[in-house]
């Protein structure tokens, strides 16, 4: 009786994220004395052993190669390309664009002030006008005369003396509603000038003074919320401007400031409102345009979208975030090209723009411009390198791009950027710990053909923090994985204790996952039935191998497993019939046309055995070609 072995040893094929892992597959090889095997036969057969690549199709699944030369399934827990962008970034204001809506604010507050004054002034007096005796008139009438001595400073903006003389007149008289008026004015003009000067803290405690003499002056209301507004103080900015807006319904400049408020705390139905106002009231706006065009997007409006996006544009030619903005709607209409013509005008215009190269990378992307993709990402980790998400783009191009240990790398940061911040979920940073797993899997191949040693602790580490964060069956699936493709490289060591180990924690892995029956199953279904005739449960290997070709009968290799599974249990004319599934889907697969003639030759089935002779002859297969052949002419009997 022959002994069937397995010959193990690694072949790669193929690039991006799918692994051409099929060039050897699993091949069942006779041993036995009467053939003799040199080390460079051996080497020669192995070489000869290429077949197709294929990628695993299906959802988020990839073929990947361990040692053994077998077909292992990885499942990408959400997909194997970066995300589309869609734009998540808030709509801010610079500080100069704040800055500069300030002054328009108050340029019209003071416009109609003088054409509709907003308060009864007191009678303006000089200050050499004053009696010499007022210090022994009335509290009263000492009261109205240094209440105009402060209009009178007013008027020439002498802020101090006129806060002075207010603050007297106030004092004397507090039931003198034109002097408290008069320096809730004064008070808020001084607030202006120190906001102006970017004194945002003195600024605002003259704000709130002003506020103090009357709750319901406009301008130190709208300037409170300008400034908390620079504090990121929304809350606090949205009620200081609507009730700068209460106070005076004329005061349409602060639709947009109020509006962008709205819509960065996703309130979008009100921003919407008060921004279609400043449209009424500006429509040549550039920058309401582009908050417009914000939250059209937001509504998933995106031709509405597209024309405030071109408006702004056309308004302000130099406009960074207006280039930004195109580039999320033409991304969302899928013109992947303009929105990579926009973001990088968006660049040009404003080398510092985060967002924008972050978007350009994902745009590079979604054009498998893996290399531009990653310097776009680069120049956006180099603007804030402490950014997970960058971090976690950057390392999507790389593996993208066959840069596993780059990747890997860039990996570890997202996961460490992710772990000292609460806005990502442990979900999203199973995801990353998921993906460094698979890159570490897929360098180890790398390493394999330079006889450096394989990662695989690490690759299961970072698969058992999945796991530990999210547990889903992707993540128990992958755990299998990692556990399986390490103990072929044990076994390859000859460390058969530990490989043994590895494998039973495979098993109990994919089990779980495969228990847990997800969409994704013929993957963890695929793995299982290899672990389980490693192990020698070739029953239970068929049932598992049975259900995934169900599944998906266009993966040659699966098929090709199920034949060695039945080969294993001496099952040759049902092995045989696998062994043809997989060719008539990949008749480029060398192993499983092996596999199928020695089968085919045990049990005595010459036809099929010279068939598969004579195609292993015509791929220029001649090693596996003469093994049939010794085999035919009885030099190993079953």
């Amino acid at each position: 009786m022959a002994v069937v072995d397995v010959i193990f040893q690694c072949c790669v094929l193929g690039s991006g994220d799918f692994i051409g892992f099929l060039c050897i597959n699993r091949i069942v090889m006779r041993r036995d004395k009467k053939i003799k095997r040199s080390a460079g036969a051996l080497a020669t057969i192995i070489g000869l052993l290429a077949s197709s690549f294929m990628p695993v199709m299906g959802q988020d699944l990839v073929a990947t190669s361990s040692i053994s030369g077998s077909s292992s399934v990885f499942v990408f827990r959400k997909t194997t390309t970066q995300k589309r962008f869609t734009s998540t970034a808030k709509v801010t204001k610079t500080k100069t664009q704040r800055t500069e809506t300030s002054k328009r604010i108050r340029t019209q507050y003071s416009a109609q002030a003088s054409a509709k004054p907003h308060r009864e002034r007191s009678t303006v007096v000089a200050p050499t006008e004053l009696p010499s005796n007022i210090k022994t008139m009335s509290k009263t009438e000492a009261a109205r005369l240094l209440s105009g001595v402060g209009e009178y400073y007013l008027d020439r903006n002498d802020l101090e003396d006129s806060i002075a003389a207010f603050r007297d007149a106030s004092n004397l008289d507090p039931r003198n509603v034109k002097a408290k008026f008069g320096l809730s004015d004064a008070l808020a003009t001084k607030a202006s000038g120190l906001a102006d000067k970017d004194h945002g803290a003195a600024a605002k405690n003259f704000y709130l003074e002003s506020l103090k003499y009357n709750p319901k002056n406009a301008e130190a209301l709208f300037g409170l919320g300008d400034i908390y507004s620079d504090q990121d103080q929304n809350k606090e900015a949205i009620a200081s401007y609507e009730k700068a807006l209460a106070a005076d319904p004329g005061l349409t400049e602060i639709y947009d400031p109020l509006g962008t408020l709205y819509y960065q705390n996703g309130d979008i139905a009100k921003a919407d409102q008060l921004l279609t106002k400043a449209l009424v009231a500006a429509p040549n706006s550039a920058n309401t345009q582009l908050l417009v065009g914000s939250i059209r997007l937001a509504q998933n409006r995106n031709a509405d979208a597209l024309t405030a996006f071109q408006k702004a544009k056309s308004l302000d030619p130099n406009s960074a975030e207006a280039a930004n903005g195109l580039g999320d709607v033409y991304t969302r209409m899928d013109r992947t090209k303009d929105a990579v013509n926009e973001y990088r005008r968006a660049v040009q215009l404003k080398a510092n723009y985060l967002e924008a190269w972050r978007s350009l990378g994902a745009a590079y992307l979604e054009q498998e411009n893996y290399n531009d993709a990653i310097n776009a990402y680069q120049q956006a980790f180099r603007l804030k390198n402490d950014d997970a998400d960058t971090a976690e783009g950057l390392a999507d191009a790389q593996r993208l791009a066959g840069k596993y240990n780059d990747a890997a790398g860039s990996y570890r940061l997202a996961q460490l950027f992710m772990s000292r911040s609460n806005a990502y979920s442990k979900d999203q940073q199973a995801d990353v710990s998921s993906k460094l797993g698979y890159v570490i899997g897929r360098q180890c191949e790398i390493n394999l053909k330079n006889y450096v040693r394989c990662e695989w602790p690490s690759a299961i580490s970072a698969l058992e923090k999945a796991a530990q964060l999210s547990g889903t069956p992707a993540d128990n699936a992958n755990l299998g994985w990692a556990y399986y493709n390490a103990a072929m490289e044990d076994t390859y060591a000859k460390r058969t204790a530990e490989a043994k180990a590895k494998t039973e924690l495979a098993r109990a892995a994919l089990e779980k996952a495969v228990a847990a029956n997800p969409s994704f199953i013929e993957g963890p279904l695929l793995n299982l039935g290899m672990v389980r005739t490693d192990l020698g449960d070739y029953a239970g290997a068929v049932s598992a191998l049975t259900r995934a070709v169900q599944k998906q009968p266009k993966w040659a290799f699966a098929w090709n497993e199920l034949g060695i599974a039945y080969r294993k249990q001496d099952k040759y004319s049902d092995a045989v019939e696998q062994f043809k599934k997989a060719v008539d889907v990949d008749p480029n697969l060398a192993s499983a046309w092996y596999n199928m003639g020695e089968s085919a030759i045990r049990s005595n089935d010459m036809s099929t055995a010279r068939k598969a002779y004579q195609k292993l002859i015509k791929m220029g297969q001649k090693n596996f070609a003469g093994q049939l052949e010794l085999m035919s002419r009885g030099a190993v009997k079953k």
